[in-house]
Protein backbone atom coordinates (compact mmCIF):
# COMPACT_ATOMS: atom_id res chain seq x y z
CA UNK A 1 0.00 0.00 0.00
CA UNK A 2 1.65 2.99 -1.22
CA UNK A 3 1.63 6.00 1.94
CA UNK A 4 0.96 9.74 0.89
CA UNK A 5 2.19 12.57 2.99
CA UNK A 6 2.22 16.35 2.42
CA UNK A 7 3.65 18.46 4.79
CA UNK A 8 1.58 21.56 6.17
CA UNK A 9 2.70 24.26 3.82
CA UNK A 10 2.01 21.97 0.61
CA UNK A 11 -1.58 21.72 1.84
CA UNK A 12 -1.99 25.25 2.17
CA UNK A 13 -0.57 26.33 -1.35
CA UNK A 14 -3.03 23.35 -3.17
CA UNK A 15 -5.81 24.17 -1.11
CA UNK A 16 -5.61 27.67 -2.44
CA UNK A 17 -4.51 26.31 -6.24
CA UNK A 18 -8.09 24.43 -6.16
CA UNK A 19 -10.27 27.25 -5.25
CA UNK A 20 -8.55 29.55 -7.63
CA UNK A 21 -9.14 26.75 -10.45
CA UNK A 22 -12.53 26.19 -9.39
CA UNK A 23 -11.67 21.85 -8.86
CA UNK A 24 -11.93 19.28 -6.31
CA UNK A 25 -9.21 17.20 -6.40
CA UNK A 26 -5.42 17.31 -7.45
CA UNK A 27 -3.91 14.55 -10.02
CA UNK A 28 -0.50 13.67 -10.04
CA UNK A 29 1.14 11.91 -13.20
CA UNK A 30 3.91 11.78 -15.67
CA UNK A 31 4.18 13.98 -17.92
CA UNK A 32 6.98 15.04 -20.60
CA UNK A 33 8.71 12.19 -23.15
CA UNK A 34 11.50 10.86 -24.19
CA UNK A 35 14.35 11.37 -21.89
CA UNK A 36 12.80 14.28 -19.91
CA UNK A 37 9.92 12.70 -18.21
CA UNK A 38 8.69 14.58 -14.88
CA UNK A 39 6.12 14.33 -12.64
CA UNK A 40 3.46 17.10 -13.12
CA UNK A 41 0.52 17.85 -10.74
CA UNK A 42 -3.04 19.43 -12.17
CA UNK A 43 -6.26 20.32 -10.25
CA UNK A 44 -8.92 18.22 -11.62
CA UNK A 45 -12.12 17.87 -11.51
CA UNK A 46 -12.58 14.15 -11.79
CA UNK A 47 -10.03 10.82 -11.68
CA UNK A 48 -9.23 9.29 -15.13
CA UNK A 49 -9.42 4.88 -15.15
CA UNK A 50 -7.24 3.86 -13.12
CA UNK A 51 -6.17 6.52 -11.07
CA UNK A 52 -5.36 5.25 -7.37
CA UNK A 53 -7.45 7.91 -5.18
CA UNK A 54 -6.20 9.03 -1.78
CA UNK A 55 -7.59 11.12 0.97
CA UNK A 56 -5.71 13.56 3.13
CA UNK A 57 -7.86 15.63 5.19
CA UNK A 58 -9.55 17.87 3.15
CA UNK A 59 -7.81 17.29 0.28
CA UNK A 60 -8.63 14.28 -2.61
CA UNK A 61 -5.23 13.19 -4.27
CA UNK A 62 -6.14 11.18 -8.06
CA UNK A 63 -2.34 9.65 -8.59
CA UNK A 64 -1.88 7.86 -11.88
CA UNK A 65 -1.34 4.19 -11.70
CA UNK A 66 1.58 3.19 -12.70
CA UNK A 67 2.87 5.65 -10.20
CA UNK A 68 1.62 4.14 -7.26
CA UNK A 69 2.20 0.78 -8.17
CA UNK A 70 5.96 1.62 -8.11
CA UNK A 71 6.35 3.83 -4.95
CA UNK A 72 5.36 2.55 -1.27
CA UNK A 73 5.74 6.56 -0.53
CA UNK A 74 4.66 9.89 -2.11
CA UNK A 75 5.67 12.85 -0.71
CA UNK A 76 4.75 16.24 -1.38
CA UNK A 77 7.13 18.91 -0.40
CA UNK A 78 7.50 22.20 -0.11
CA UNK A 79 10.82 24.33 -1.36
CA UNK A 80 10.67 28.44 -0.76
CA UNK A 81 13.51 28.73 -3.94
CA UNK A 82 11.59 25.38 -5.73
CA UNK A 83 8.16 25.55 -5.25
CA UNK A 84 6.39 22.11 -4.99
CA UNK A 85 8.12 19.36 -4.94
CA UNK A 86 7.31 15.64 -5.33
CA UNK A 87 9.11 12.84 -3.71
CA UNK A 88 8.81 8.73 -4.37
CA UNK A 89 10.25 5.87 -2.26
CA UNK A 90 10.24 2.57 -4.06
Amino acid sequence: MTELVIDDASIEILKKELLKCDASALRIFIGGGGCCKRFEIVMVKKALTGDVTFKHGELRIFVEKEIALRSSKIEITNDEHKGLLINLTQ
